[in-house]
């Protein structure tokens, strides 16, 4: 089906769709994964897919059989992102809030047993009957005088009885806003990262300058050479017969006795002066 879609469009009607590399789909064709990871090699097949609508599952299948080593798909993710902080300190917070109602409810039947004598004792016929049975010459200080037990207890009651529901209320909602950070999970778009590819016309000297690192690194070659797109990096050539082409499938040509300058940034190309070349470089040429 790959090298169908090949022939009707041709190789450069697909790179220019779909930004993939000539060099990359001409690996793609031939089975040659070398230097591809899987994640890389199946994110080339759904970028295919989405541009022409084809379905490519005898690509996917040999790129899983050549990647296993056994004839087996390997399982493993291709979006991947670590989560696994979120839900345990959900499960921490729904913990807590357990304990705290299980004290305050002990806390309140502890409440109701100290209480009930002292309630129970107010409310005896004994109690009630006192006012009729109180001698005539007695004074009018312990006639007069209100039982003041039963008010504060039934106050007391009323907000220990009030205060466990408001506990288990958070707990409940605690418990609700826990569930949904356990179940989220959001799936990131892959972008696949290709190296950066110089491809000298004729023999070429470059020089390689590590920006982080201040490594420097110089080559003389006729053949394609790949600079890791990660970090920036700064690039001079000792003339311009090459081409290059960056990780986002960006392809420049040149055709010149001069020296060109670029700033590889993440596996972005740019070409750049020699003002500016000698900026990055702290004020240096090479």
């Amino acid at each position: 089906m790959f090298e169908t879609l090949l022939e009707k469009y041709t190789i450069e009607v697909v790179a220019n769709r779909t930004k993939i590399s000539k060099r990359n789909l001409e690996k793609l064709r031939e089975g040659d994964f070398s230097g591809f990871t899987r994640p890389q090699a199946i994110g080339f097949v759904r970028i295919l897919e989405r541009e022409f609508g084809e379905d490519f599952s005898d690509l996917r299948d040999e790129i899983d059989a050549a990647m296993s080593g056994s004839g087996s798909p390997i399982q493993e993710p291709i979006f991947v992102r670590e989560s696994g902080a979120a839900p345990k300190r959900s499960k921490g917070w729904l913990v807590a809030a357990v304990v705290i109602v299980a004290l305050l409810l002990g806390f309140y039947l502890f409440r109701q047993d100290f209480s009930a004598p002292a309630h129970e004792e107010s409310l005896t016929p004994a109690a009630a009957s006192a006012p009729a049975e109180t001698p005539k010459h007695a004074p009018k200080s312990v006639e007069s005088a209100p039982p003041q037990t039963q008010p504060q207890t039934a106050a007391s009651e009323e907000r220990a009885e009030q205060k466990p529901p408001a506990v288990e209320a958070n707990a409940t909602q605690n418990a609700q806003t826990a569930e949904p950070a356990k179940e989220k999970k959001a799936e990131e778009p892959y972008v696949p990262l290709e190296p950066v590819a110089v491809t000298p016309t004729v023999k070429l000297w470059f020089g390689i300058i590590d920006l982080k690192s201040g490594k420097r690194t110089a080559k003389v070659t006729a053949r394609p050479y790949e600079i890791d797109s990660h970090g920036k990096k700064l690039l001079v050539t000792g003339h311009g017969r090459f081409e290059i082409s960056d990780a986002f499938g960006n392809l420049f040509k040149y055709n010149d006795a001069k020296k060109h300058y670029f700033l590889i940034d993440d596996g972005l190309v740019r070409e750049i002066d020699a003002a500016e070349f000698r900026r990055l470089n702290g004020g240096k040429g090479w």
